[in-house]
């Protein structure tokens, strides 16, 4: 609370993921990496060599502790609870009156459950690095609040650059002026490091903005992926529900050229919007947990375009779906709502199909929202309210419910709301060979 710290290598930091199962005579008795923070507040941070606040890797959980501090049910510490809930800390950590210039980086690599209200940033090199996140279990929206971003283009140190995470959840910003120059990638890039590792995947993240200022930016307000594999600069959504995106109400890549055929789409042919496609329209996220079934093929709208296979659209546009096997273990892409989609694999059982965010639809007060896709022959509506139980941006799927729409006994089976019964699969030995003289045993 209220340290002034200057001329470090890390100004603050917490390393949770050096020690994840603790040290010395904590070893064992702890999870640091899922621990809640205490009181953060008021800290000033300036002219650190790296980081002024390094919060490292860090998703606090609901963990059960003793007096002194040790875990007395270590499954406190997992992601889930047995039912199946987001075990993410409620409420969530909250970073207050953060004051960060003249460093290198400020933020963390990955972190979930931790909110940063009213954050000034001025002159960093990197005004926020965050690689991956989540959606708060306690249901708040907002990452960043309250918040400045600023660069003042006299200073030679620092520029105006916010590198966002990545991964299949909902990134909220509201009520932040982003202002001043020169601009790194972007005011705001969506999806640093997507693809890569220790970072987030699938790609199809989508940031939401409310009563974002970016008329103060001397050069681009917003990019789709950072640092990233390609699909990191192609499947990235931004939403808004104001004139936080020059009055669009969503804004996708120019790569998925596709979505300009839309009703209701158009080509923004504007470098301060990445040149995306704007639309009035309400596009989320679809994705597909399981293993990796080679590519897949995906129609409709949005989608129904010659393919461009020239880096990094990588044949996207035309509804190529690639497996991310580093970070989530699935599928993404961004589909329009009341679209029906047709999906082409090769499937197999207990793979899951995960369309859009409730708390999407309680924002926009479109709780029903969905999208119908098709797979072997049999048709599903997807809703932004269906089950989300053991579902996560990090992936895959520990338990399929009845209530997730899913691959089983080789036909699509429709999920919905409710509390879905946990299907058991039988495994999948078909990795298994004989080799001369080795014996081999399959066991599940």
């Amino acid at each position: 609370i209220e340290n002034h710290v200057a001329g470090h290598e890390n100004c603050i930091w917490t390393p949770g993921g050096a020690h994840g199962d603790g040290q010395g005579r904590a070893l064992g008795k702890v999870c640091p990496i899922y621990t809640p923070f205490g009181e953060i507040r008021g800290n000033v941070n300036h002219d650190c060599q790296r980081f002024g606040l390094y919060l490292d890797n860090q998703f606090p959980r609901n963990i059960q502790r003793d007096e002194d501090g040790y875990v007395i049910d270590k499954t406190s510490c997992q992601e889930f609870t047995v039912d199946g809930q987001d075990n993410g800390v409620t409420p969530a950590n909250v970073i207050l009156d953060e004051f960060d210039w003249h460093n290198m980086f400020v933020g963390q690599y990955n972190m979930g459950d931790v909110q940063f209200v009213n954050y000034v940033a001025v002159n960093n090199a990197h005004n926020m690095y965050w690689k991956s996140s989540k959606n708060f279990a306690d249901g708040r929206l907002w990452h960043i609040v309250d918040s400045k971003i600023l660069n003042d283009a006299t200073d030679p140190i620092g520029k105006l650059e916010f590198l966002g995470p990545s991964g299949p959840h909902v990134f909220g910003i509201k009520n932040t002026v982003f202002s001043g120059g020169p601009v790194g990638f972007a005011a705001i890039s969506a999806g640093q490091h997507c693809g890569l590792g220790s970072a987030g995947g699938p790609c199809n993240v989508q940031y939401l903005l409310e009563n974002v200022s970016t008329s103060g930016v001397q050069g681009q307000k917003v990019q789709f992926g950072a640092h990233c594999t390609d699909a990191g600069y192609v499947l990235p959504v931004f939403l808004a529900n104001d004139d936080s995106l020059g009055g669009y109400r969503s804004l996708v890549s120019e790569y998925l050229n596709g979505f300009a055929e839309v009703d209701g789409c158009e080509e923004t042919a504007d470098s301060d919007w990445a040149n995306g496609i704007g639309c009035s329209q309400p596009i989320r996220r679809l994705n597909i947990w399981g293993e990796d079934l080679g590519d897949l093929t995906f129609s409709g709208p949005g989608y129904q375009v010659p393919s461009d296979d020239s880096a990094p659209t990588d044949g996207l546009n035309a509804g190529r779906m690639v497996y991310e096997p580093v970070n989530g273990n699935a599928y993404g892409a961004p589909v329009l709502v009341g679209g029906t989609y047709s999906i082409e694999g090769s499937w197999i059982d207990g793979t899951v199909f995960d369309f859009s965010d409730n708390i999407l639809g309680a924002y926009f007060d479109t709780p029903n929202e969905s999208t119908d896709i098709q797979v072997l022959g049999a048709q599903c509506t997807m809703r932004a309210s269906d089950d989300r139980r053991f579902l996560s941006p990090k992936g895959p799927v520990p338990r399929v419910l009845s209530t997730h729409t899913r691959i089983e006994d080789g036909v699509l089976s429709c999920g919905g709301i409710g509390n879905g019964s946990i299907i058991e699969f039988p495994p999948d030995d078909s990795f298994c060979k004989e080799l001369d003289n080795v014996v081999v045993h399959c066991s599940p």
